[in-house]
């Protein structure tokens, strides 16, 4: 069972398996997480400092703005740290990104999709995306943002 306030699967995070009622984090602050975008996209963005394929999914993704966003407000697809007094959000759970992208359970333009699946797939060997058709479609702002992530994940980011 999965629980969406810790993340637990089948007790790999809590060492047992419960369902919401038995977690330790339900009902803290009326059952919900808020995060802020901004503060999102600041931890996003440190923890991938040093590998330069996550910090351009990051960076896609912070760059686009509309992601960084729906995460904050649906934080089921990030990684979030519960061990201290506040949650706190460490990264992206590509391989959940890559389960909602498949299932179609994201609410979300055609452009918008494949501009997180590139991302995904910049971040995670999980994430397995046809290079072209991932930008066939896309405007020339988000064309400009993927080109821009590929250099940077290829350690030129100057070169876009």
């Amino acid at each position: 069972m999965f629980c969406e306030h810790c993340g637990d699967v089948d007790g790999e995070e809590t060492g047992v398996d419960h369902d919401e009622r038995d977690c330790p984090w339900y009902d803290t602050d009326a059952g919900t997480l808020t995060l802020d975008a901004v503060e999102l996209a600041d931890a996003l963005t440190d923890s991938a400092d040093g590998v330069p394929a996550l910090r351009a999914a990051i960076g896609l993704l912070v760059a686009h703005g509309l992601w960084v966003k729906r995460l904050a407000e649906t934080p089921g697809l990030l990684l979030i740290d519960y061990s201290g007094p506040d949650p706190k959000p460490y990264g992206v759970d590509w391989v959940k990104v890559v389960e909602a992208l498949e299932a179609r359970e994201l609410p979300a333009s055609g452009g918008e999709l494949r501009l997180l699946a590139l991302a995904a797939s910049l971040a995670h060997p999980a994430a397995r995306l046809p290079l072209g058709d991932a930008v066939t479609g896309l405007d020339s702002t988000n064309l400009r943002l993927v080109l821009h992530a590929i250099a940077t994940a290829n350690g030129r980011p100057d070169a876009a």
